[in-house]
């Protein structure tokens, strides 16, 4: 039986707001009216996710990775690429550059003034499922997932980084998050968390956020709900912030956690892009309740 997609706000979520540099972080609180992933005794393949976490247990625990698509964007990776590498941030063991032109070739790999190893890997198809993929020569446990238009400032990675071991492993740790209310029509209405309005938010996106490489190995297992939901991101191509939201809260129970540093992250997304016309993040996640009730 598959758990309902498109209820994934109310299954996974609600997160208190996150924390800024230098304030404490809470725990993750659940809006008494929603469901928990436990409630609902849906807790996916637990077996398949025990294999992956014992799979990469030898990993280094106190380094992380980035992994970032990237698409014909040479102006945008260069600009990410020249500021993660312009200052030294301790924790960061190597970055990877998942390169999604299929009929380009990459650049060479070439290593920072700070040793820090940049990898570029030719996508396997055109597909947003390839951030997602677990890269065969990870070396770290912490995997920080980009785009290569947005990044944190360096000065505050450390920060978000150790903010993740301590608060966030079985969660998705991110800055930019997107809030949900149920409309009277039974539908999902979502905002973009802007401003101080609301102490809550439902998901965070995967154009910046850690996760632990397991939920991405989950991600790519044989489950039957995975290869479905995997085939519907291809098919839309989209919704695979969505989808890595749904496997984190399915697995633990947990809501995402939003971290942001003593400065706002960079964002290089031109301001009228697709994510942001009217009803586009509505439609992402309620266009996706046939998964959950079985294809």
């Amino acid at each position: 039986m598959l758990v309902v997609f498109s209820m994934i706000m109310s299954i996974i979520i609600v997160g208190t707001r996150g924390s800024e540099s230098g304030e404490s972080l809470s725990p993750v609180e659940l809006l008494s009216r929603r469901a928990t992933c436990s409630s609902t005794k849906q807790r996916g393949r637990q077996d398949i996710w025990e294999k992956a976490k014992a799979k990469y247990s030898n990993l280094s625990d106190d380094k992380f990775t980035i992994t970032m698509l990237t698409y014909r964007r040479p102006k945008e990776l260069n600009h990410t690429l020249s500021a993660l590498l312009e200052e030294k941030i301790p924790s960061l063991y190597e970055i990877i550059i998942v390169w999604g032109d299929l009929e380009a070739e990459p650049p060479m790999n070439f290593e920072s003034r700070h040793k820090v190893p940049v990898r570029f890997r030719v996508a396997l198809e055109d597909s947003l499922n390839e951030k997602l993929r677990p890269d065969p020569d990870f070396k770290t446990q912490a995997i920080l997932l980009t785009d290569d238009d947005v990044y944190y400032q360096p000065k505050d990675l450390e920060f978000v980084f150790q903010a993740w071991r301590k608060f966030g492993r079985d969660r998705l740790t991110g800055a930019l998050a997107r809030c949900s209310d149920i409309a009277a029509d039974g539908n999902y209405k979502y905002t973009f968390c802007s401003g101080k309005e609301r102490d809550n938010y439902s998901m965070v996106l995967t154009n910046l956020s850690f996760t632990h490489v397991s939920f991405m190995d989950y991600y790519w297992s044989d489950d039957s709900t995975m290869t479905k939901v995997r085939d519907y991101v291809n098919s839309v191509f989209n919704c695979e912030d969505i989808a890595l939201n749904y496997v984190q809260g399915l697995l633990t129970g947990h809501g995402p956690l939003l971290v942001n540093g003593r400065e706002k992250y960079v964002n290089l997304a031109p301001p009228k892009g697709i994510s942001t016309r009217p009803g586009h993040v509505e439609a992402r996640i309620n266009e996706t309740a046939h998964i959950q009730r079985g294809i």
